[in-house]
């Protein structure tokens, strides 16, 4: 309990990772698995805990228990793991029922992931071309697709379908992996081909960098849209009003005009 609650004292918003996490946890049953029966996760027993809280008194959530513990680190899964043998599930399962808050975890990543490229995005975009993120789509409704300049023997409509089939076929066979470290962290010669995650020490510091960037990019790219629908500018367009005049162009000024 001690080196447990030394563990969670220790982590911090962006998380310390501990190796190791998935090592003897068996198989996890995915979210598209298939089974013809349907049996009752069991629940860990319940314990009194002398954990860190926030403020004194406070009432940690029952999903919160001590197993989560020594599991608090980026990018890692918390909450009840339920094991294959236990569960058998159905398309039609709640994935909490499966999984719990791996699940919430799993999201986490990948939306950090999807943040990541579209601040990247927006960013380049708007320093190569003046077209702000939000006013992009409209370049392409009118002077049609292109890439890098180049104009594309597609429409828009086209390239839509084109990116719902590539990227819905792409999550669906993620989505079929059963061992979730895989699913998050698929690796081999397509996906790291330079191998860079082969040393084990290399790859758990790789994906704490992943997570903390994950985090900062979702927190960027929500200030991102809040100030296209305050000031309808850019990023890099607000950032350089700013720095024109620090001391009267904040997001203080902004929401009062």
């Amino acid at each position: 309990m001690a080196s447990s609650t030394a563990a969670a004292a220790a982590s911090s918003f962006m998380g310390t990772r501990l190796p190791d996490i998935y090592t003897n946890s068996g198989r996890v049953q995915s979210r598209f698995g298939f089974g013809t029966k349907k049996s009752v996760p069991k629940k860990s027993a319940k314990r009194n805990s002398d954990r860190p809280l926030w403020y004194p008194g406070a009432k940690a959530p029952e999903y919160l228990d001590d197993q989560n513990l020594s599991k608090n680190s980026a990018g890692d899964v918390i909450g009840t793991r339920t094991e294959v043998s236990d569960v058998k599930s159905t398309p039609f399962q709640p994935y909490s029922e499966v999984f719990g808050l791996q699940r919430f975890r799993e999201c986490e990543l990948i939306h950090g992931r999807w943040a990541m490229l579209a601040t990247l995005g927006a960013l380049t975009v708007e320093w190569l071309t003046g077209v702000t993120w939000q006013d992009a789509g409209k370049v392409e409704l009118v002077e049609g697709s292109s890439y890098l300049g180049q104009p594309l023997p597609f429409s828009i409509t086209t390239l839509i379908w084109i990116e719902v089939l590539l990227i819905g076929y792409i999550e669906f066979q993620r989505n079929a992996e059963l061992d979730p470290e895989k699913r998050l962290y698929p690796g081999g010669k397509f996906f790291d081909p330079l191998g860079l995650a082969s040393d084990p020490e290399k790859k758990a510091t790789l994906q704490l960098a992943e997570i903390k960037h994950a985090r900062l990019a979702m927190v960027a790219f929500l200030g991102f849209a809040v100030q296209a629908a305050v000031t309808g500018k850019g990023p890099l367009n607000n950032w350089a009003t700013h720095l024109s005049d620090p001391l009267h162009t904040t997001i203080i000024d902004n929401l009062t005009s």
